[in-house]
């Protein structure tokens, strides 16, 4: 006899940890649904009534009708009403496997629960009582499929809050069944019917479409496909149908026969795979997939991998058409903020340089320049030159003059940084790395103000011509001298900055990494007479000019580090030449 009372006591036990399984009272629709499904109907019904009462309590009803093929008496006492009995074992299209599902209603622990149901010419009432004890009775009105109602007592100040759970929970376990669902709120139409409308001579003529959105059944069925992302691209055939999106808040949904297994913005539904794909949001439809016992992941075994596996090659063909939506709009001149961000963001998940995408955007015109959309391959080129981005200064005289010499620039927002930043720079010679530097390009290029030599005072210009007929020999021809203005003091503190013969634009003194040789380049050094040491050469000039020249220009030589010793042996060379003309 103890024996009996054992088994009887870890029965119920067993009962009521499955009946508290789920994180959500509610979830118990999900189940009820599912068996729906698995009898075949073609579509099923789901509503919440409510029936006030004395002392603003009530009773709400929940309505949970199928057509499926329903249950004949054998399937009531081998499956309904035992624990782990399912004959969806080896059935992939039915995924109800554990014999729980209807256990899971008595989670919301309701008053009574009343099933109608027939098969085979019979047809059964079943009611169950809050000890989930039931009475069985044969009936005589004929039943299609299987109709469920729950009733539990409930304040009507709950009554909202309760319908709103219902059709969440409803629609998240079942947003993209194939099978049609419905939901009604049928507790608005019991408040009109008890004077609401009834009162009211002219509701006939009410909008219809408030009408219908407060008492007409809504689908719950959405088609497979992601809300509130940039960019989506799907991939179906017979065995799995997925979806990957771009957005800034990423979800992961998993679905097997339209239903449910896990949607969530938590990586840990990832596994392996989020590095890859956690920043898209995905939904994926297979057969194949499971859901652990408790509901609230998915399995993650062998056919999961192979499912996710497949998400991972839908995910690069996203990779493309965003690229070329992003090459789209840089043509039409549209803001390329957000795609930046975006293929910064992709970027980061394909890894390396070496990787297919890098070298696809490396082509793409993705910046938008002075005359035409420009590719980081050019600005690359560019950067090889300068060691570094040049960012625009904004609009001005500076960009114009910077745009006649056909020096590139980007417009520096946050999200272009962010993928300039991404994307890693060249190798120096191939081989070394490079840490991608991004600099106004306000900070290297000058317009300063040329200041002509007939408007120098008298010693200044003696000083200067004679440094000028030094440097010329000095470099063989190939630079010479000029003063200006760049600033005033604490404006620019170079000694010369650099720029071709009659141009205005000059550029201060740099560590790029390609420079043509000396002997290719005709160029003009542009004193900054505001320097001090340019002052104080000029205050030592009038006590001896030719020494004086032959120091400002040693300082140029070694300032610019270009010409090597030569120049200097040529720089003595001439100034011995001069001091003799002058002797």
């Amino acid at each position: 006899m103890s024996d009996v009372i054992a088994a009887r006591s870890l029965a119920s036990q067993a009962l009521t940890n499955l009946v508290n399984q789920f994180a959500r009272p509610l979830d118990f629709l999900r189940e009820l649904v599912q068996n729906s499904l698995d009898a075949g109907t073609p579509r099923v019904e789901v509503a919440v009534a409510f029936e006030p009462g004395p002392d603003q309590m009530g009773v709400v009803s929940v309505h949970v009708d199928d057509f499926g093929e329903g249950m004949d008496e054998h399937i009531i006492d081998e499956q309904l009403t035992r624990l782990f009995s399912s004959a969806k074992e080896d059935d992939l299209t039915k995924i109800g496997k554990f014999g729980i599902g209807f256990t899971s209603i008595f989670a919301i622990r309701p008053d009574a629960v009343l099933v109608h149901t027939g098969r085979h010419g019979e047809y059964w009432e079943l009611l169950f009582h809050p000890d989930r004890t039931f009475d069985k009775v044969r009936v005589d009105k004929p039943v299609t499929g299987t109709r469920l109602t729950l009733f539990k007592e409930m304040r009507a100040d709950d009554v909202e809050r309760f319908v709103r759970e219902v059709r969440y929970v409803l629609g998240y376990w079942c947003e993209h069944s194939h099978t049609p669902i419905t939901f009604e709120d049928r507790t608005r139409q019991d408040a009109d019917a008890d004077g609401g409308d009834a009162l009211d001579p002219f509701a006939a003529f009410a909008d219809p479409g408030a009408l219908a959105e407060k008492r007409g059944p809504e689908p719950i069925n959405h088609p497979f496909s992601l809300t509130e992302v940039d960019l989506q691209t799907a991939h179906q055939d017979d065995q799995i149908e997925i979806v990957v999106g771009v957005t800034d808040s990423p979800r992961y949904g998993y679905y097997n026969g339209g239903l449910t297994l896990v949607n969530s913005a938590n990586r840990e539904v990832l596994g392996g795979f989020a590095e890859r794909l956690g920043h898209l949001a995905f939904k994926v439809r297979s057969d194949h997939l499971e859901h652990t016992l408790t509901r609230d992941n998915v399995l993650q075994d062998a056919a999961w991998q192979e499912v996710m596996r497949q998400v991972v090659q839908v995910a690069d063909g996203l990779r493309t058409r965003l690229l070329d939506a992003a090459v789209e709009a840089c043509a039409k001149g549209e803001d390329m903020d957000r795609w930046h961000a975006l293929l910064a963001r992709e970027l980061a998940s394909a890894g390396s340089r070496a990787h297919p995408f890098q070298k696809a955007l490396r082509e793409a015109p993705l910046f938008r320049g002075h005359r035409e959309p420009l590719s980081l391959e050019t600005i690359e080129r560019q950067e090889g030159r300068h060691g570094r981005v040049l960012l625009h200064p904004g609009d001005g005289p500076l960009a114009d003059a910077l745009d006649e010499a056909n020096i590139i620039l980007v417009r520096p927002s946050a999200a272009t940084r962010s993928l300039l930043l991404a994307a890693e720079p060249p190798k120096l010679l191939g081989l070394l790395p490079q840490a991608r530097r991004l600099v106004p390009a306000g900070g290297r290029f000058i317009l300063p103000q040329l200041i002509p030599m007939a408007e120098l005072p008298s010693d200044e210009r003696r000083l200067f011509e004679k440094a000028d007929a030094l440097l010329r020999k000095a470099t063989s021809g190939r630079a010479k001298l000029a003063v200006g203005d760049m600033g005033g003091e604490g404006a620019v503190r170079d000694l010369c900055v650099e720029g071709s013969r009659g141009g205005r634009l000059f550029e201060r003194k740099g560590d790029g990494w390609i420079w043509l040789p000396t002997f290719l380049r005709w160029r003009t050094l542009l004193l900054n007479h505001h320097h001090p040491h340019v002052r104080a050469l000029v205050a030592a000039s009038l006590g001896d000019a030719d020494l004086a020249a032959l120091a400002l220009c040693q300082a140029v030589l070694l300032y610019e580090d270009l010409e090597g010793e030569p120049a200097f042996q040529r720089l003595f060379s001439a100034a011995s030449e001069l001091a003799e003309a002058d002797a």
